[in-house]
């Protein structure tokens, strides 16, 4: 455990580059913050055409609307592929096409594309409004594909470029490429019986963000069938319409039926579809090995034993590949990669309690482990089977950090990739010849590059510059060690000029979820210059991550098992106990926030500890058998066998116990965390005639997106905190 040693027991500084002349910045304002004045146009949607010389990006203009652009890799010439007016002239903008809030973010949450390069690198296929539209980069001109359908989803091309698949009300279409007839290839789907499109749950707790998938040889899709017709469903009621409308959303909660899930294989030929045997409660991922094989990643209900099965696509018989089993759960992978000749495959595995990597053969036996530490393998990037390297990303060089690292297939000459200390998002070309590197840290706003591997070039695509206007202060972290040996670490920004013998006001900000640390060396966005504001306004701001997420890895992200909310609120009191030793710190004046996770452990401090003074609860769960079944049993189980659990997690069950102030925050449509939980709260507390405060946004999601509802949402926080913590 060396990487652990670089955590000092004291505080120390992160130091900015640069301190001089900081009376001379400006001070921040929620309406700059939130109102959209200080956000810079950042490529986005970065996607390498499929030779990889080439990268398209979206790119706003002065009035907000994205230019499709496309960087030349060996010129390094940027040209503009297509214009935003041209494109609102083809396809008009979702806001403007009838797609609801709801919808806009679902894509934007899971990365849904809204264009696709052509397999030949020659057409760019918009997808953006639920119509498909081929965009000929010679010509300039588009053509409408499938005019006679509208709402379409998931596009995907063909490999041998012949084919476009879609999914048009609940089952999977395709049409030929250069334009044609569209055919049907699955049949029966409806709102409650889904081919190739996975529902809410899948999408959110597996990041299944399509369900089906081409087979190598462009014959076949592998898709996956999901029956809700045993999910209850929860109503999204849209308010500000003249008539309220309805919804039905889907929603298994804890313990609730889970939709049934199979994978079936159709040819796109003869249009028959091949059902693989076998199944379990969750069909976590699927995928092809070749064009005869399709892999199956099967978990329990528990979510404590997965098999990799593979299946034979003409029978649908199948065989285990190889079974990971964990005393508490399962996290489950997207680095499964079978490397050509089908001999060997990639796999990445916690059972170490750190995520690394392993290479197995194709009969199920372990060859060699490949990456081994006390530190965690992110995630597989790239294999370069030519070269002989696996590209992955890791926490080895920064405990707090993630870096581009390379390994040999034999697990010799691991190298770091990249070296600007922070945390770097990778996107890497179909070669592994150049990948684009976003990166930044707790103090480098964001930066990203093109960087080139073989000519060595390093091409600047976006680099911040809007935040170095401002007076920011840098945090000082301190990690704390529990009685039991457990680290909790605390992050705290102090206002620059401090008062001798002057005690300030303290917020905390939390999150408290198992393996999702709220302290990393990364720019936080619009969250940190809300407290770098805070700040500025006189106010103490600390960070605290508890047991398990203060370090990564499994090992510690399990601490939390069957108690979310207790060990995190547990691990709080130390802190601020530390916190209260501070001489500058007033220990009767804290509050508590946060949003979602962080929603919920604020909700529950102020109904189980004596911490704080004020709690502000954005979107929090406050009973997790309201919650989602997938998230909330792999964590605390199935409620009816671990009810004491689920009572000493809940907020509703410990309403009595309510003290200080609270304010509640909820959008109407939430389909995440359904505003039922802070209903159900209400409720109680209520019923115990206790008072708080409390704010919903109409028709709003689990984000509360839009500028005017942010700047009134932040403004009215602020507001909070000065009445409750300094009487104001």
């Amino acid at each position: 455990m060396k990487i652990f040693g670089l955590i000092l027991a004291t505080a120390f500084v992160f130091h900015a580059p640069v301190q001089a002349a900081a009376q001379q910045k400006a001070n921040l304002k929620i309406e700059a913050i939130f109102g959209g004045s200080l956000q810079e146009p950042v490529p986005s949607e970065m996607r390498w055409a499929p030779d990889g010389s080439r990268i398209a990006y979206l790119l706003e203009d002065e009035n907000d609307e994205g230019d499709l652009w496309i960087l030349d890799l060996p010129t390094a010439e940027r040209s503009r592929a297509v214009s935003s007016a041209h494109i609102r002239e083809i396809a008009p903008p979702p806001d403007q096409t009838g797609i609801g809030e709801r919808e806009r973010e679902r894509r934007k949450r899971y990365g849904i594309p809204s264009y696709l390069w052509s397999p030949d690198g020659k057409h760019i296929l918009l997808v953006d409004t639920g119509r498909l539209y081929l965009y000929d980069l010679a010509a300039q001109k588009a053509a409408l594909l499938v005019p006679s359908k509208r709402n379409l989803c998931d596009p995907q091309y063909s490999p041998d470029g012949k084919w476009i698949s879609f999914i048009h009300e609940h089952d999977i279409w395709i049409i030929p490429a250069g334009g044609g007839k569209e055919r049907q290839i699955t049949f029966g789907g409806n709102r409650l019986l889904l081919h190739g499109e996975p529902d809410w749950i899948y999408q959110e707790e597996f990041n299944m963000s399509s369900g089906y998938c081409w087979s190598p040889d462009s014959r076949s899709i592998a898709f996956i069938e999901l029956d809700e017709r045993s999910v209850p469903v929860y109503p999204m009621i849209e308010y500000t319409s003249g008539e309220a409308k309805v919804d039905w959303q889907a929603y298994p909660k804890a313990g609730d039926p889970n939709p049934k899930a199979r994978i079936g294989i159709v040819n796109v030929k003869t249009r028959k579809t091949v059902w693989i045997e076998r199944t379990a409660e969750y069909v976590a991922r699927f995928t092809w090995a070749d064009g005869d094989t399709v892999v199956l990643q099967l978990l329990n209900r528990e979510q404590s034993e997965l098999n990799l099965v593979e299946a034979d696509s003409g029978n649908g018989r199948s065989k285990s590949l190889l079974i990971e089993k964990d005393a508490w759960w399962i996290d489950v992978g997207d680095d499964l990669a079978f490397l050509s000749g089908n001999h060997e495959f990639l796999w990445t595995s916690d059972r170490s309690g750190f995520r690394h990597i392993y290479s197995y053969n194709r009969s199920g036996s372990l060859i060699r482990q490949i990456t081994a530490g006390d530190w965690v393998v992110s995630d597989i990037v790239g294999v370069d089977e030519q070269n002989g390297w696996i590209y992955y990303r890791s926490n080895q060089a920064s405990i707090l950090g993630l870096d581009l690292f390379r390994i040999k297939m034999d697990g010799s000459g691991a190298e770091r990739m990249t070296k600007e200390s922070g945390t770097h998002s990778v996107n890497m070309n179909p070669s592994c010849t150049a990948f684009v590197d976003s990166f930044s840290s707790m103090i480098r706003p964001r930066e990203i590059y093109v960087r080139d591997l073989v000519g060595g070039n390093i091409i600047e695509l976006f680099k911040s510059r809007s935040a170095s206007a401002f007076d920011l202060v840098e945090p000082e972290m301190k990690e704390l060690t529990a009685r039991d040996g457990a680290a909790v670490r605390l992050l705290l920004y102090k206002p620059r000029e401090m008062q001798p013998g002057r005690k300030y006001p303290l917020v905390v900000y939390v999150y408290g979820m198992p393996g999702v640390p709220t302290i990393q060396d990364a720019w936080a966005g619009n969250r940190l210059l809300y407290h770098q504001f805070l700040v500025q306004q006189g106010f103490l701001v600390a960070q605290i991550d508890d047991r398990s997420s203060s370090l990564p890895g499994h090992k510690y992200a399990v601490t939390a098992h069957r108690s979310v909310g207790p060990t995190a609120a547990q691990d709080h009191e130390l802190a601020i106990q530390y916190l209260k030793t501070l001489p500058f710190v007033d220990g009767e004046a804290m509050a508590v926030w946060g949003w979602s996770g962080g929603g919920s452990l604020a909700a529950y401090h102020l109904t189980h500890t004596r911490l704080f003074k004020a709690g502000i609860a954005v979107a929090p769960v406050t009973d997790w058998r309201l919650y989602d079944s997938i998230y909330t049993e792999r964590y605390m189980g199935m409620p009816e066998k671990e009810s004491d659990a689920y009572d000493r997690a809940s907020s509703v069950k410990a309403a009595a116990d309510y003290h200080g102030h609270l304010l509640l925050v909820h959008g109407t449509q939430d389909d995440n965390v359904h505003p039922q939980n802070t209903i159900h709260l209400v409720q109680a507390l209520i019923r115990n005639n206790k008072h708080f405060d409390l704010m919903l946004y109409p028709d709003k999601t689990h984000s509360i997106d839009g500028a005017e509802e942010n700047v009134h949402l932040y403004s009215m926080m602020y507001e909070f905190l000065e009445r409750n913590l300094r009487g104001k």
